[in-house]
């Protein structure tokens, strides 16, 4: 019974614990932790692993327990006023008005490369064209381009442009999505006519990859076959380029 406890029972009981814990904590993936959530995160596997090694389940879960207690307490009190400049990360200024703020660079650990990396990222080649760039409490860096340099909204062409729409997807991997027929009110009869306007059936959907109702009142497909383009629009990063 020992063996099976300590092979069994105990690594079940830590990931099921485990997993309550984290969500308990909420769903902040890590690249979108402050470092204080990441400290939170390393304590907490280690403390809630410690059992597979050694046979103290209950004192490892009940410590896990404690540090996410302690890290709920902590983001309550980081929304009253008098602790949260000691709990929260102030924003760091990389660029203002086209400028790169030097301090703020050091301030951030980032070298002149790694800040142009990350304007490339975000699809800026040039720091003349950055309104405002800073450095999150997260570290993700948010860039606030110039009004000259940024996209070009509808309402600077005074357009009013209908509802956004999401396409409501009836087939996935040549499988109906039933519930979704049936949240649109349309039937099978519907889909069929659909299917045939494309040239498919609605007995044989295997060759399609994804089929969604779109604004017309229509359906778009996605079939396996490949579509034929040649010439340089066929390229493709890597080796495998072949006529």
């Amino acid at each position: 019974m020992s063996v099976v406890y300590q092979f069994v029972c105990t690594p079940i009981a830590v990931f099921l614990a485990g997993y309550l814990l984290l969500r308990l904590l909420g769903k902040k993936a890590v690249a979108e932790m402050t470092s204080f959530e990441l400290l939170i995160v390393l304590i907490l596997g280690n403390s809630i692993s410690e059992p597979i090694v050694t046979k103290r389940l209950e004192v490892a879960i009940w410590y896990s327990f404690a540090v996410v207690l302690v890290y709920l307490v902590l983001l309550r009190l980081e929304l009253v006023k008098p602790f949260k400049k000691w709990l929260s990360s102030s924003p760091t200024v990389l660029i203002r008005g086209g400028d790169i703020d030097e301090q703020g660079l050091k301030h951030a650990k980032l070298s002149v490369e790694q800040l142009i990396q990350q304007l490339r990222i975000k699809g800026y080649e040039n720091c003349a064209d950055i309104s405002l760039c800073l450095m999150e409490g997260s570290g993700h860096i948010s860039v606030i381009p110039k009004a000259a340099k940024r996209p070009v909204q509808p309402a600077d062409l005074q357009l009013s442009p209908p509802p956004t729409f999401i396409p409501v997807p009836l087939i996935i991997d040549g499988s109906l999505v039933e519930q979704n027929l049936q949240y649109l009110h349309k039937t099978k009869n519907w889909l069929a006519q659909q299917l045939q306007a494309h040239g498919h059936t609605i007995q044989n959907m295997s060759g399609i990859t994804l089929a969604t109702y779109n604004q017309d009142g229509n359906l778009n497909l996605d079939t396996t076959a490949l579509s034929q383009i040649g010439g340089a629009a066929n390229y493709k990063p890597g080796d495998d380029n072949r006529e």
